[in-house]
């Protein structure tokens, strides 16, 4: 450790301790070791080589060897579906770049023809600079942040890094995607095949202890790993890496992405942390004061209707773990350890169940599955620019468009509720299990009717190619359309409120947006305003934003948090794997089924009779059976544990590797912890004001 990097009063435990420690708190020690037995210097070294590789490939000969900015965005996709959503998000943003630089351009020409011959005069010459620097920029001049000496910098251009423990990760980007690393600035793809040169066979807890090792492994400085987790996990939160929200994308039924993402997640929180701990006062050489970080994961649940038993089990498995993790940093956070942490701020749900309503029929069974994965990624990535582009500031239109304000304030939204959404702002919006709604106007239609399409259940636009509706069913489809239809016939929403989605939510975010020449009439924001505050009557947060100029129809996204887990996918997925992983006796079950329901129902969260009735730890039964016997599992772990010896020399005083497979299954007490979670979300009332 440098003399002069400050103590952050963490012990490292020794290799004669490494053994005895829970994986996390072997992670924990591993993190604070890294990032605080190395300079900042050093990090942020690597962190400027992560920063180059991702530079725009120009035409240009300027020189390459400055550093290139990072934005404020990560999308870190995990897995097949989470690699390839972060690719439709790719393509979806050098689309929007495209049409960006366009109206840059059409913005300069008019300029131009605006000008009159008086501009060349004295006057006019001292009075210029002063006007341009008073005038606020236009919404693409923001995001493109265009300078004389740089090339333009599109502000919503993530970051985008894809990881995947299949060898042929890159390979199979590369000719899915021919164009990809030139349309997308900053797209890079993770490497793991140092680590594991197959998948995770859809086994959650390979990809878990494989990412696991990542962070453990004696990776080399100069790696494209350690500048890659120099980006994710070391400089988390450090004012010199700009990038302040991150996106997980991952399946939740699969093995590799559902495995990995809770892990790198969890120690990307555990590492800002750190570096809260380790901040240099002003007067010191190199500040690292840390800022706030937004993570989000974005979890795609399994098909109810028609998926292997083994997916739901991994969705099951992952909501209890977040939950789980979320309920301990509610309830016991403790600032002078800074633990336990969550793994994400919020966990967004897609679910597969509503693409398969939205297609029903509409696709013979040969491309059923292909087009409602497209379907499913092209949502996800819709909805996830928008919040990109909801970083504009409301300032931003007082000038292009001076009706939007008092429309706005006509309508009854505060504009202290209608400020960017920064990542503060993000990090108390958004929080727990969410859902998202959407829908776009095409002609005239009503913004009631616009904001009822986007909480119903989800449907498939052939005409426009748009996926819209609500990402998670609040209950049953067959019931809630005839709610649905009901509210429809009615002209009101109020039915809905009944429902634990709505009426339980904790918080809500409402963007919405148009093309610039849209005219917001102040019937249609008002309209949107009085759902909200009808629909949500227990949420204490309500923001909304407004993106002008990003779009060709208006849309509304609707980001409701906090009660998506007590919807019938995020609960089938739950009880499945509790059912089927953590009943210790099987012939108990009906006991167990009655027992479980009693628990979430009472008042009082009691759970010591069912807890009596689980496993110490999750069996791995249900999920491993296409393997075909426990032999060839005990093969598996075996291969894992010797790879985790050559991989980090800090071995156990027996030899063994730090981490065993055994030790990063799922526990009784996590069940529990998620359990009471979902009790205290489903008994939460809004204090009354007085």
């Amino acid at each position: 450790m440098n003399a002069n990097e400050p103590n952050v009063n963490e012990s490292v435990p020794g290799a004669d301790q490494v053994a005895s420690l829970k994986p996390e708190e072997v992670i924990a020690a591993e993190i604070t070791n890294t990032v605080t037995q190395f300079t900042v210097e050093d990090i942020l070294k690597r962190l400027k080589a992560f920063s180059q590789s991702l530079k725009p490939r120009t035409g240009s000969s300027r020189n390459t060897t400055g550093e290139a900015a990072l934005p404020t965005v990560g999308i870190i996709g995990m897995g097949r579906c989470g690699t390839n959503i972060a690719i439709d998000l790719a393509n979806l943003v050098y689309e929007q770049r495209k049409i960006g630089i366009k109206e840059l351009s059409r913005r300069g020409r008019a300029a131009v023809m605006r000008k009159s011959p008086a501009a060349n005069s004295s006057e006019s010459r001292q009075a210029g600079p002063a006007k341009r620097s008073a005038a606020a920029p236009s919404f693409w001049e923001r995001l493109f942040g265009s300078r004389a000496d740089r090339h333009p910098v599109f502000l919503v251009d993530p970051v985008i890094l894809a990881a995947d423990l299949d060898g042929d990760t890159t390979q199979r980007i590369k000719v899915a995607n021919p164009m990809l690393t030139q349309g997308a600035l900053r797209f890079g793809i993770t490497e793991l095949e140092w680590l594991n040169r197959g998948g995770a066979g859809n086994i959650p807890v390979v990809g878990h202890y494989i990412a696991t090792l990542a962070l453990l492994a004696e990776a080399n400085p100069e790696t494209p790993w350690a500048r890659h987790r120099s980006y994710l996990i070391d400089s988390s939160g450090l004012a010199a890496n700009a990038s302040r929200l991150f996106f997980y994308l991952f399946s939740a039924g699969g093995g590799s992405g559902s495995g990995m993402a809770p892990v790198f997640g969890l120690a990307q929180q555990r590492a800002r942390m750190t570096n809260v701990k380790r901040q240099r006062p002003k007067d010191q050489s190199t500040p690292r004061y840390v800022e706030a970080l937004c993570s989000v994961g974005v979890a795609v649940l399994p098909d109810m209707l028609g998926t292997a038993h083994s997916q739901h089990y991994n969705a099951g498995r992952v909501l209890c773990e977040y939950l789980a993790s979320m309920n301990r940093f509610e309830l016991n956070f403790d600032p002078a350890t800074g633990t336990p942490l969550p793994m994400f701020s919020c966990l967004l749900l897609v679910s597969n169940t509503v693409v398969h309503h939205a297609l029903g029929e509409r696709f013979s069974a040969e491309v059923y599955a292909v087009k409602a994965e497209q379907l499913a990624n092209k949502y996800v990535a819709r909805q996830l620019f928008n919040l990109l582009t909801a970083q504009a500031l409301v300032e931003d239109y007082r000038i292009t468009d001076p009706k939007v304000i008092p429309a706005m304030s006509a309508a009854g939204i505060s504009l202290d509720d209608t400020t960017k959404l920064d990542i503060n702002d993000l990090e108390n919006s958004l929080s727990g299990s969410a859902v998202i709604g959407y829908a776009e106007q095409f002609g005239d239609e009503d913004f009631g009717q616009l904001f009822l399409r986007a909480v119903s259940p989800a449907s498939y636009n052939s005409d426009n190619e748009v996926f819209e509706g609500i990402s998670l069913l609040p209950s049953k489809f067959e019931d809630y359309q005839a709610i649905v239809d009901e509210c429809r016939k009615n002209n009101s929403i109020e039915q809905l409120r009944e429902l634990p989605l709505f009426g339980k939510a904790l918080s809500v975010v409402a963007i919405v947006s148009a093309p610039r020449s849209e005219v917001f009439e102040q019937r249609n924001l008002r309209r949107v305003h009085e759902n909200i505050e009808l629909l949500f009557p227990n949420a204490t947060i309500k923001r909304y934003a407004l993106i002008l100029g990003a779009s060709q129809n208006c849309s509304l996204t609707l980001i409701i948090s906090g009660s998506a887990c007590l919807v019938p996918d995020a609960m089938f997925a739950i009880r499945n794997y509790i059912f089927g992983c953590m009943v210790a006796d099987h012939r108990q079950a009906e006991q167990f089924r009655r027992v479980f329901n009693e628990l979430l129902s009472k008042p009082q969260f009691e759970p010591g009779e069912l807890a009596a009735m689980m496993r110490d730890k999750e069996s791995l039964e249900p999920v491993i059976v296409g393997m075909g016997s426990q032999g060839a599992w005990s093969r598996r772990k075996q291969e894992l544990e010797l790879r985790a010896k050559n991989l980090n020399p800090r071995s156990g005083p027996d030899g063994t590797a730090p981490v065993m497979v055994e030790d990063v299954l799922i526990s009784k007490q996590d069940v529990i912890d998620a359990l009471e979670y979902i009790h205290r979300i489903n008994t939460f009332s809004r204090p009354t004001t007085v």
